[in-house]
């Protein structure tokens, strides 16, 4: 008399109950980010990885070290020059917010034009489409940075910003 033969869908589903090793993942078990959504994908590593969220951000950063040189009355309107102090804090809220949109969004940030501010600051102008995003990096580092967003039409946001932390608020502005 034939003996029945086991399904190999059936004989793979008794090797994981040995494990113990659920196929699934648990709510509980969701990334809390991006980034750890992809060292939890192997599939999409060798794609991610290559994925250099500071890209074109390091080429417009090299290109506003420029304004370093802009010696006091520059403008011929009295204006001061620019301190690499100002300029370093300006790429450090850069870095802040290139990393936090890439982990809370999963895009990598516009790119700014970074240029001179007025009285020693520095600017930072995200010019879409649809909207625009001015951040103004004091040249006082006690001060704090402000922003101006404006969509073209109906919303208009201003506020200051803490420069140490990322901020959800002003996200939608870079967003395309």
């Amino acid at each position: 008399m034939p003996t029945a033969q086991v399904p190999e869908w059936e004989k793979a589903a008794d090797k994981d109950e040995e494990r113990k090793t659920p196929l699934w993942t648990k709510p509980k078990d969701r990334p809390a980010n991006w980034r750890e959504l992809r060292a939890q994908s192997p599939s999409t590593v060798p794609i991610v990885g290559k994925l250099d969220i500071y890209q074109g951000l390091k080429a417009e950063i090299e290109q506003a070290k420029r304004i370093l040189d802009f010696e006091d009355d520059w403008d011929g309107e009295g204006s001061p020059g620019y301190s690499e102090d100002t300029f370093n804090r300006a790429v450090s809220f850069l870095t802040t917010y290139a990393e936090g949109v890439w982990e809370s969004c999963g895009i990598p940030l516009p790119i700014p034009r970074i240029g001179p501010g007025p009285d020693g600051s520095i600017d930072l102008h995200w010019k879409l489409p649809s909207r625009e995003l001015l951040v103004n990096i004091p040249a006082d580092a006690n001060e704090v940075p402000t922003f101006y967003g404006d969509n073209y039409g109906v919303l208009k946001n201003r506020g200051t910003l803490d420069p140490q932390k990322f901020n959800l608020e002003i996200v939608p502005w870079l967003m395309n």
